[in-house]
């Protein structure tokens, strides 16, 4: 890994150099609660099958533990932990079709971790259910476009990071996102709060 890598990722440089050269258990714990949660998402919404994304996830920060050493740099340490995530999930589902895995659908698991916890119960409640509706929306949007929206909105990442997970130019993502906050705003009739 090399010192500008290091550089422009910040923390989360110095965590993966820890991983990397010292095999540094508090550093790996670091990057796995800054990521758990943003990675959970993603792999869930690929997988549908809330014990699949667990396994996928837990496979996904395995990977990064295991392959620390091997970052080059090239990308962004969030960019390339994404790029783990989407490859498993192609992965498990290749498998799960293989095996003709039956697929237990559970409820919107990754909804309800979005919700603070500092909140009234009631105010939490309706949150959840707006989360729930956002989420069965996202289901009725172009997979490009959704993935594009999620990668940015929920996953942190840049233009060029979704681009580059996408291999498309900036600008189609740009118009990916476009189309999909359109989408769920005609279908939601009104602009969602951090989306808009």
């Amino acid at each position: 890994m090399n010192e500008n890598a290091i550089a422009r990722d910040g923390d989360d440089g110095a965590l993966l150099l820890a991983v990397a050269e010292r095999r540094d258990r508090e550093a790996y714990r670091a990057l796995f609660d800054r990521y758990y949660t943003r990675v959970f998402v993603f792999v869930r919404r690929r997988v549908e099958d809330q014990e699949l994304a667990r396994e996928v996830t837990s496979d996904v920060f395995f990977e990064v533990w295991a392959s620390a050493e091997r970052f080059r740099g090239d990308s962004k340490i969030s960019s390339w932990i994404f790029g783990i995530a989407r490859f498993k999930c192609l992965e498990a589902l290749r498998q799960s079709g293989r095996l003709k895995r039956s697929r237990v659908i559970a409820t919107d698991d990754e909804t309800i971790s979005q919700v603070p916890n500092e909140q009234e119960s009631a105010t939490q409640l309706d949150a959840r259910d707006e989360l729930r509706r956002v989420a069965s929306l996202l289901d009725r949007i172009p997979r490009e476009q959704r993935e594009a929206l999620e990668w940015t909105v929920v996953g942190g990442q840049s233009l060029e990071e979704v681009a580059e997970l996408q291999n498309v130019s900036r600008d189609t993502v740009k118009t990916r996102i476009s189309r999909a906050r359109r989408s769920l705003r005609r279908l939601l009739g009104a602009p969602i709060e951090g989306v808009g």
